[in-house]
């Protein structure tokens, strides 16, 4: 069993140190933010510390006094359960003893048939069993039965006298059928009170009187503590919230640098898709320019051949070779001009 009545009691006993050290740096803080204000805090009078310690006080004398009632009757309660389980088992120590008895008997009349030769299966034995049979019956009808061939034996035994060892038997048996008695009135009881112990239980798992007060003793506590607790939040505020405008700062400025190098990726990404551009055009002029030098290379060679042709057939005057050859050389001119135009392309590649 556990008593909780003292759960917030460290957090709020040196509120006084704590509360005159803040107090201080807060008026320390306001002295330079306002300059000219003077600041009184009841802190330092000690007038909080002695609220907060008799509110402490008074909220665990009401929680401890909540629990110990309810530990009173669980007590009670707890008792009564022990004694009845004291008592069950006694009763089954008062059972074993009268069944220890009734074992004796049974040994008893085994040392009878053996003193007076009776076989096992004879039919004197046989009549005995019948006779304590009919016994039982009678002690409980409601339990044993007589067939109806036992009965009409029975009704025959009933005119003819009994043995000396039958009677004996009997005897015995009677003297057994008392403590079988008293063991069923036992185990009556013991029902009773195992009936009665569960009743408790159950009832106690109803109600849960000690859980309960606990939870109202807390809540006491936490309330009291609650107060304490807020004192000291709004003490603590001033400078959460200028931790907080400095982390509030610190953000943004790592969200500006972070807009920043975005724009300068922006910027590269935009240069390199131009020279990208410039160096596509660059390719395709290439490739143009080196299909007018092969196709101008191609007309050379075959107005060359042509010439060639015609001087080997003594073809035209000599003013008409002079020209063809003048065209000649005005082609190789252009061809000319062309090559370096390419050789200025290929530059411009490279750039």
């Amino acid at each position: 069993m556990q008593i909780r009545a003292n759960a917030n009691d460290n957090q709020v006993i040196n509120v006084s140190s704590a509360a005159r050290e803040r107090a201080a740096l807060r008026e320390g803080r306001s002295a330079q933010n306002k300059q000219g204000k003077a600041n009184i805090y009841a802190g330092d009078l000690g007038m909080q510390s002695d609220f907060l310690t008799q509110r402490i006080q008074r909220a665990r004398k009401k929680a401890l006094k909540m629990i110990g009632d309810a530990w009173e009757g669980d007590r009670k309660v707890d008792q009564g359960l022990a004694e009845m389980k004291d008592r069950v088992a006694a009763l089954h120590g008062e059972i074993k003893e009268n069944l220890d008895i009734i074992a004796q008997g049974d040994e008893k009349k085994e040392a009878l048939r053996q003193e007076y030769g009776v076989e096992a299966d004879s039919q004197e034995q046989k009549d005995l069993e019948l006779l304590e049979k009919k016994e039982d019956a009678l002690r409980n009808p409601t339990e044993v039965r007589l067939t109806k061939e036992e009965q009409e034996r029975l009704a025959q035994l009933e005119e003819e006298p009994l043995t000396e060892y039958q009677e004996r038997c009997l005897g015995i048996d009677k003297y057994q059928a008392t403590f079988e008695g008293k063991n069923k009135q036992l185990n009556e009881e013991i029902k009773g009170y195992n009936a009665a112990i569960t009743a408790t239980k159950l009832e106690r798992l109803k109600y849960h009187e000690m859980e309960k007060a606990q939870k109202k003793a807390d809540k006491v506590m936490d309330e009291a503590g609650k107060e304490a607790v807020g004192l000291l939040i709004s003490e603590g505020k001033e400078h959460v919230d200028e931790e907080l405008e400095e982390k509030v700062e610190e953000a943004k400025d790592k969200a500006e640098e972070k807009a920043e190098e975005e724009e300068k990726i922006e910027d590269r990404k935009e240069d390199r898709e131009a020279l990208e551009e410039r160096i596509d055009e660059a390719h395709e002029k290439r490739e143009e320019r080196e299909e007018l030098r092969k196709e101008s290379e191609e007309r050379a060679r075959e107005d060359g051949d042509l010439l060639d042709a015609m001087i080997d057939a003594g073809m035209g005057g000599v003013s008409t070779t002079s020209d063809v050859q003048s065209d000649i050389k005005n082609m190789l001119h252009k061809m000319k001009l062309l090559e370096e135009d390419i050789k200025g392309s290929t530059v411009d590649d490279q750039l």
